[in-house]
């Protein structure tokens, strides 16, 4: 603590007065003028460092770091340099910039959505400072300040928290006002009940949170009594500012995703292969605009440089980058992650961040909370006992179903009817209580201590002695639960109003109640608390029929033993009493300020000789229990190779029960390597933290705190695991930062944890994790088709360009055509392969790894070979336009366009050396001729037709491809194209885009495209139908070759398992 640990000590480790001397303060004085000051220029205000925030220019700039959007906007820049300073620009008009416009369109709409994410990212540091206290009770300078602002506290302020206060900075408690005070902290310790605090001091300076019962922190609310403490710590030095701290952190340990590697690394490929293509298709060419000369008589050659045809070559380099880049690819996934949030949200998984989608289907540990997430964070009565017998010497047990609030979800398993002893443990359970059940938004809920709560849903699960009367009280509560959640426990509440309240503490572990029972002249006592201490204090026992008899050494015996199974199953056991004969003054206590016994009900101290001679009724185990549907998902996980590990602020013993309930850990496990404390296990060597890690099936953590949590999660990172981490609380959010996935609870979970998350559960289950990482490895498997489908798209697109420079053959492709097929021909059918149905067998697969190859050698080969396809395809349907007038029985010649040879179409760029060249005009489908000023122009606003072909060429392969891209080894005939209608639809939609531009006069300038004939259709559909036969020959080697190593693997297996046995 800021104040204290100059003095090199801990609050928490020293006595009140020891802390008030250290921080030279008077308890009834407070602070002085004098030292507020000196205090203020050394400790500054108590509030959160508020961190400078990033400009949106450094964000717009932190855009552009990505490898492909550098591709791309050295692409536009090189294009638009071109078009500006190109002879014939003014003659093209707007299409000369169509394609560096589009692209910048591209990179400036990537950078918004970039920069509008990550100025949403960071408001978790936002949302911890509203945890902060405005105002607080303090003393100083003698005098009473109820409203001091919070900010304004200093380490030596004395401040006064009531119940229902919240906590304005780390206190030390010199003082209680009430018997007991009680600390709402689950969200910063994940304690799922509220603690009690005390003056004591804690022997080990190095202790849990949890363990500092004299201190109170900063965030947390007074869920009960009222105390005096002093200001130990303020701002950043207080728990909250340290999580705060930790959170930027972690925030600056942020990872890439998985697949945004993968791409990062693809770029970098891309950029390699896009310069050495460029450089080999100048070397091809390089005689085309640099002549050099020998002189025969030697000496230095002369150099001819002609600089059209070098930029001419150099806009084919550029052509390259454009069809080399798949500029659709960032919308399409991102199109694609988005609709899988849609999907996700259903199943009540809700993503904050796209990217988090891809990462969740390669998770391979889940830590998990268990306070609400494994369990419902509403405390249950699961177990019952009370005695049995004629003389009581043995006890019987019942096991309470239902594990929430809701008295009608379960019973107490074979029970058939009540008792006069099962009456008085209903009797004690409702009216020694402070709590009440209330039924909103459709759901019962606890008004009150958890604990207590329980205690009721008992009460009105037991009911009434009599049957009708119980019948009466469920019908109401089933009818207008609103206004009768409770009826049973109403109906005992008025047939013994309550006199006085014998509240908790610490010393004798019991709270009791002074009631006048109907029919009755004189008050009982009813008590409840810790087993062994109320057990202590029973002298007596209730029968079933209602006699009382001493506590024979046989039933006492009997009880323990009760104690000992409830503990084993690491319930928190409660003994339940009463004391119907209690004496003077008491007997007759009617609630008069006057009466005698109000000497007794001030003084806590004699609570314990009230509490005395107490007759036993029975014992109820209580316990956060686990969520039904949580077994099941965590069986999914291990069959989905999955590790689950839970990381709790629970004890050790609760913690374990709970993991073996659920299935985390089997009967016969052995414990000490797989459970252990937060302190336990840091306190190892690295190494063996590690081994630890590497080697466990499974692990729990208790009593563990935040940086607990961030050194188990840095420490799976290590290991290559990919970790999703649950939390709810203040405590988890910098975990919850660090971890690939983090997942916060959006009904129990704060704001602080929310927003540090990537994904909130709308309903905190468990079991809603699992679907989602299901879902997560259907998408990514959805989206390395369509990346895949891409990729060779683009493959196909540069061999064609590097085959027409090669051969030296007119330009088929420009550019903006080349864009038009990346972006929106492409697109629909990509995004539509998102919809692919999911393999039966998603969670049955071990997850893969975030190394593992997006692009393997085997599928880069294939689609090589169908990239090459590709290029002779779109090549061959140019150049058999030029040469044949009739190409495989389809006749071209309708149009009237002049043939020409083989060695005059690769020569082209020598036409006008020809001298006898002539070439004729040609129509159009539909009308419209295209006709040329000089015949070589043939070659160049001549090729439109070509051209076309080459483009509805590459589109209608692309649509084939697709079909192809359904399953990465199944067959067409195993997987058809119905089994994704989506996928059929988006089709048509590509085809009747590529119709629209060809046939709306327009666009077709606007692309330098014209309309094409059936006979023109029918030489596309020849050229670009054999990738499907193509693809169909590979998908059937991979099979043939997966098969040949699934055999190969089995086999090693089984030599693996002899060399075991042997």
């Amino acid at each position: 603590m800021a104040a204290l640990a100059e003095k090199g000590s801990a609050p928490w480790s020293r006595t009140a007065v020891e802390v008030l001397e250290d921080l030279d303060v008077d308890v009834k004085v407070g602070l002085t003028d004098s030292t507020i000051a000196e205090r203020r220029a050394k400790y500054g205000y108590n509030e959160l460092e508020k961190e400078a925030k990033q400009s949106i220019w450094s964000m717009i700039a932190e855009q552009f770091e990505d490898t492909l959007v550098r591709i791309l906007l050295l692409a536009a820049i090189v294009s638009f340099g071109l078009a500006w300073f190109e002879e014939d620009a003014h003659e093209e008009g707007i299409r000369a910039f169509i394609e560096p416009l589009v692209i910048l369109l591209i990179l400036v709409l990537n950078a918004a959505v970039g920069v509008w994410q990550e100025s949403n990212a960071e408001s978790a540091l936002e949302a911890l400072k509203e945890l902060q206290t405005e105002t607080a009770h303090v003393t100083r300078n003698g005098k009473l300040l109820s409203d001091l602002p919070a900010r304004e506290l200093l380490p030596g302020d004395v401040v006064h928290l009531h119940v229902g206060d919240k906590v304005p900075a780390d206190c030390r408690v010199v003082a209680l006002k009430t018997a007991t005070v009680r600390v709402e902290q689950a969200s910063l310790t994940g304690e799922s009940v509220a603690v009690n605090k005390g003056t004591e001091r804690v022997a080990d300076p190095n202790c849990e949170l949890q363990a500092k019962e004299c201190m109170v922190f900063a965030g947390t609310a007074i869920a009960n009594g009222t105390c005096t403490a002093v200001v130990t710590a303020i701002g950043m030095s207080t728990e909250i500012g340290k999580i705060q701290a930790q959170i930027s952190e972690a925030a600056k340990e942020d990872d890439d995703t998985p697949l945004k590697k993968k791409l990062n690394e693809f770029g970098e490929l891309l950029a390699k292969v896009i310069a050495a293509i460029c450089v080999v298709v100048w070397l091809i060419n390089y005689h085309h605009f640099l002549t050099i000369t020998f002189k025969p008589e030697g000496g230095m050659p002369t150099f001819t440089f002609n600089l059209s045809k070098a930029t001419y070559y150099f806009k084919i380099a550029v052509a390259l980058a454009v069809a080399a880049i798949p500029e659709g690819l960032p919308a399409v996934i991102t199109t694609c992650l988005a609709l899988g949030t849609r999907t996700m949200a259903k199943k009540n998984a809700i993503v904050r961040k796209l990217p988090s989608v891809e990462t969740l289907g390669c998770t391979t540990v889940i830590c998990s909370d268990k306070t609400g997430t494994l369990t419902t964070n509403q405390m249950s009565v699961v177990a019952l006992a009370a005695l049995a017998g004629p003389e009581g010497a043995a006890v019987r047990r019942w096991a309470v179903a239902g594990h929430t609030y809701n008295p009608d979800e379960g019973e107490v398993e074979g029970l058939s009817a009540l008792d006069r002893g099962l009456q008085t443990v209903a009797e004690v359970c409702a009216v020694c209580n402070e709590a009440s059940l209330e039924f909103k938004f459709n759901a019962f809920r606890a008004v009150g201590a958890p604990t207590e709560a329980a205690l009721l849903v008992l009460a009105e699960k037991l009911g009434l002695a009599d049957g009708t009367e119980t019948a009466a009280a469920l019908k109401k509560r089933t009818a207008t639960p609103e206004e009768h959640p409770q009826p049973v426990t109403q109906a005992y509440r008025e047939r013994a109003p309550l006199r006085a309240l014998l509240e908790f503490d610490r010393d004798r572990k019991s709270m009791s109640v002074l009631v006048r029972p109907a029919g009755s002249l004189q008050n009982s006592l009813l008590v409840k608390g810790a087993a062994e201490c109320v057990i202590e204090r029973c002298t007596r026992m209730m029968l079933p029929d209602g006699r009382i008899l001493p506590l024979t050494s046989a039933a006492r015996s009997a009880v323990l033993a009760a104690v000992r199974d409830m503990a084993r199953d690491a319930l928190r056991c409660l003994a339940l009493a009463v004391k119907p004969d209690i004496p003077s003054p008491l007997a007759d206590f009617d609630g008069d300020s006057r009466h005698p016994a109000m000497a007794l009900l001030r003084d806590p101290a004699r609570y314990a000789g009230i509490e005395s001679e107490l007759v036993f009724v029975g014992l109820a185990g209580l316990q956060d229990p686990p969520r039904p549907e949580v077994r099941p998902a965590i069986e999914n996980c291990k069959q989905a190779g999955i590790r689950v590990m839970v990381i709790t602020g629970d004890n050790k013993d609760t913690a374990e029960a709970i993991c073996a309930k659920i299935g985390v850990f089997e009967s016969g496990d052995d414990l000490s390597s797989l459970s252990f404390t937060g302190r336990e296990f840091v306190s190892l060597p690295k190494q063996r933290q590690m081994e630890l890690l590497a080697a466990a099936p499974a692990m729990c953590f208790s009593r563990a705190e935040p940086r607990h949590k961030q050194d188990i999660v840095r420490l799976l990172k290590e290991q290559g695991e990919v970790t999703a981490m649950t939390g709810d609380g203040v405590n988890d959010a910098p975990a919850l930062k660090l971890a690939d996935i983090g997942v916060a609870m959006g009904i129990a979970g704060t704001e602080v944890a929310k927003e540090a998350s990537d994904m909130v559960l709308a309903d905190d289950n468990f079991s809603s994790i699992v679907a989602a990482v299901a879902e997560g490895r259907a998408i990514y498997n959805n989206m390395k088709a369509f990346i895949r489908y891409m990729i060779s798209s683009n493959i196909g697109e540069v061999a064609s360009i590097f085959l027409t420079a090669a051969l030296g053959l007119p330009e088929g492709l420009i550019p903006v055509q080349l864009l038009w097929v990346n972006l929106v021909t492409d697109g629909p059918p990509a995004t539509a392969l998102g919809f692919n149905p999911p393999d039966k067998d998603i969670m049955t697969r071990a997850p893969r790894r975030a190394n593992d190859q997006l692009i393997t050698p085997w599928v880069f080969f294939r689609y090589m070979v169908i990239g090459s396809y590709v290029g002779v395809a779109t090549v061959g349907a140019f150049v058999s336009w030029y040469m044949y007038d009739k190409f495989f029985g389809i006749d071209l010649s309708a149009d009237g366009h002049t043939t020409v040879s083989w060695q005059q179409l690769t020569s082209y760029q020598q036409c006008r050396e020809w001298g006898n060249f002539t070439a004729a005009p040609y129509k159009l489908a539909g009308g419209g001729e295209v006709s040329f000023a000089h015949p070589c122009d043939y070659f160049s606003a001549g090729k439109a037709k070509a051209s076309t072909l080459s483009l509805s060429v590459i589109v209608a392969i692309e649509m084939f491809n697709a079909l192809n891209a359904l399953s990465e080894d199944g067959s067409l005939l195993t997987m058809p194209p119905w089994s994704n209608p989506w996928l059929l639809a988006a089709i048509s939609v590509s085809i009747g885009l590529h119709c629209v531009i060809l046939y709306v006069p327009f666009l077709a300038n606007v692309f330098a495209i014209v309309p094409l004939s059936w006979p023109e259709w029918q030489l596309v559909l020849l050229w670009s139908a054999p990738v499907i036969l193509i693809d169909e020959v590979l998908k059937f080697i991979g099979r043939m070759v997966h098969a040949r190593q699934q055999k190969q693997r089995g086999r090693n297996g089984k030599v693996a398992a002899a060399k075991k046995v042997a």
